[in-house]
């Protein structure tokens, strides 16, 4: 299951243009992952909303579509209107189409898994994830639409790092309200990270999440877009010791990131150049 934020304040803050009632949908929608299934109390548990809203809204959804109810468990589901978003969505975008034969390349040079990810709110979801045929051990088991925390893995901190300026304050204050007493030591990580970029390109991070689960990430902006993307690779920290992350891995994937942005750019249409009258 997809990891949530309980946000009912952000949801009910009064915003120019802001619909509260779709803004609560989306919520609903965001939680649910590819075949999961989910009930209305486990929702209310996960965006923070009360029952009574909830209920009214996956009431709505299903009848548009959006959801499903499961004929044996009475639970919820997405619906084929979300999926065909998803499949519409994945086909327009084009860095996705172009980055994963890269991002397989590098899967099995080094024999980790590669992902990409940009940022939702306070956590990065994946788009893509590619892991080496050979992997006899799952140890990095994520999937595309998989939400991780920012400040705890080299994939968050680099997504933090490459946002805007404006996106990234707003950001920051959003994890010092999360994180509570344990805002200082990601401030620590956050601030470590700004370092690391600035002199390597790349951040890095070993044993994350309190697992034995080492990585290397590198952020980029697709030239005429806002939207911060990052890449990530990630494995047994027994294999992705910090001398050859930065000896090797890192230094590679930024080359990949590199390669991606030149071959993004040379995919690029040709402008239509207006005709001069004489």
């Amino acid at each position: 299951m997809a990891t949530h934020v309980k946000t009912p304040d952000q949801l009910q803050e009064s915003g120019t243009g802001l619909v509260h009632s779709l803004a609560k949908g989306l919520e609903i929608l965001s939680c649910f992952s590819e075949g999961e299934l989910l009930g209305n109390q486990q929702l209310v548990e996960l965006t923070g909303l009360p029952k009574a809203t909830v209920s009214r809204l996956t009431s709505t959804l299903v009848k548009l579509g959006y959801l499903q109810v499961d004929p044996r468990s009475r639970k919820l589901a997405m619906g084929a209107r979300v999926l065909g978003l998803g499949v519409s969505v994945q086909r327009k975008l084009g860095l996705q189409r172009i980055a994963r034969p890269h991002m397989e390349a590098l899967s099995q040079r080094f024999g980790l898994t590669v992902t990409m990810g940009t940022r939702d709110r306070l956590s990065v979801v994946l788009l893509e994830v590619c892991r080496p045929p050979s992997l006899a051990q799952l140890v990095v088991n994520f999937d595309a639409g998989t939400h991780m925390p920012l400040s705890q893995t080299a994939l968050g901190l680099a997504s933090l790092v490459n946002s805007p300026v404006k996106d990234r304050e707003q950001v920051i204050e959003g994890l010092r309200k999360q994180l509570g007493d344990q805002w200082v030591e990601a401030r620590n990580r956050i601030e470590r990270a700004h370092q690391e970029h600035e002199r390597y390109g790349y951040i890095v991070s070993q044993r994350s999440l309190g697992r034995d689960v080492s990585g290397v990430a590198v952020g980029m902006v697709p030239m005429g877009s806002n939207t911060p993307y990052v890449f990530h690779m990630a494995g047994p920290s027994n294999q992705m010791p910090l001398s050859l992350m930065r000896s090797d891995m890192g230094p590679a994937l930024k080359q990949m990131v590199q390669d991606i942005q030149a071959e993004m750019r040379a995919a690029r249409p040709p402008k239509l150049v207006v005709p001069k009258e004489f």
